[in-house]
C-alpha cells in the first residue's frame, strides 16, 4: 500500500470535559493469519491527544467509487475494535473515559467498542 491516513487519540473523562494527560495508548493491526502487529505507542499530553500514527491505508479512489468491491480504509485497534483509516485524512478517536464506583478492586476493567463497517454507498 502506497498510501497513508493518520490516526490521532483524545482520551477524557467526565463526558469529555477534562482531558486525560499521561495515559498510555496502543494502536495495532491484525494480520492476516491474524496476529496482533503493533504499529505504535503513545502518550496523551496535557490536551489528552496524541501524536498522529502513520497509517498505510489503501488508495484515496478506492473510497470514491460506489462499485469498489474491496474495503478502501485501513482497520487498526485502538481498545476501540475496527477503527477506520483513510487515505490523505486524519482519523480523530474520541474515547472517554467513565470512572467506576468499584475502584480499585475493577481498575483493569476492559470495554471493547466495536465500529462497524462504513456503508459507503
Amino acid at each position: 500500500m502506497d498510501s497513508q491516513g493518520t490516526v490521532v487519540v483524545r482520551l477524557s473523562t467526565s463526558s469529555a470535559l477534562i482531558p486525560l494527560q499521561g495515559a498510555t495508548v496502543t494502536i495495532t493491526k491484525t494480520r492476516p493469519d491474524g496476529t496482533q502487529e503493533l504499529l505504535a505507542v503513545r502518550v496523551t499530553n496535557f490536551d489528552g491527544l496524541t501524536a498522529p500514527v502513520m497509517v498505510e491505508t489503501p488508495p484515496m479512489a478506492e473510497s470514491q467509487s460506489y462499485q469498489n468491491t474491496s474495503i478502501p480504509y485501513a482497520v487498526v485497534d485502538i481498545r476501540v475494535k475496527n477503527a477506520q483509516v483513510f487515505s490523505n485524512t486524519e482519523t480523530r478517536q474520541e474515547l472517554s473515559l467513565i470512572p467506576t464506583p468499584d475502584l480499585p478492586s475493577s481498575f483493569d476493567r476492559t470495554e471493547t467498542f466495536v465500529v462497524p463497517p462504513q456503508s459507503l454507498s
